[in-house]
């Protein structure tokens, strides 16, 4: 019973995690962005979480896929670029002011919405 709630939760999160990326990227509404956000944040976290089970219960069968060198390929590949792009994300330059203003504006919203 574990093994499906953690699929049904890996397959609902997905969804929304890819639903409100996609909406958060093409709408580029920076309000909008704030509106998602908690959902896209919650949904990511059950997401690990869920994905982290998942790993667990299937590490023999994952192991066995990367025995293949191919797959073991681009899993390495894939992990190059994910720790490539946040690497570019986490050095780009930020103005501190404006991050500043809008976490005020967010505060005050915030207290507005209690």
């Amino acid at each position: 019973m574990l093994r499906k709630a953690i699929s049904v939760l890996l397959a609902v999160s997905f969804v929304a995690l890819a639903t409100s990326g996609m909406m958060m990227f093409f709408l580029d509404s920076i309000a909008f962005q704030l509106q998602m956000h908690p959902v896209h944040k919650i949904f990511g976290i059950l997401m690990s979480l869920g994905g982290c089970f998942h790993i667990y219960f299937n590490f023999k069968p994952i192991r066995n896929y990367l025995k293949q060198k191919k797959l073991a390929t681009l899993g390495i590949v894939m992990s190059i670029m994910l720790v490539v792009l946040y690497g570019v994300g986490l050095n780009k330059p930020l103005n501190q002011d404006v991050i500043a203003e809008i976490e005020k504006t967010m505060s005050l919203l915030e207290t507005q919405e209690h």
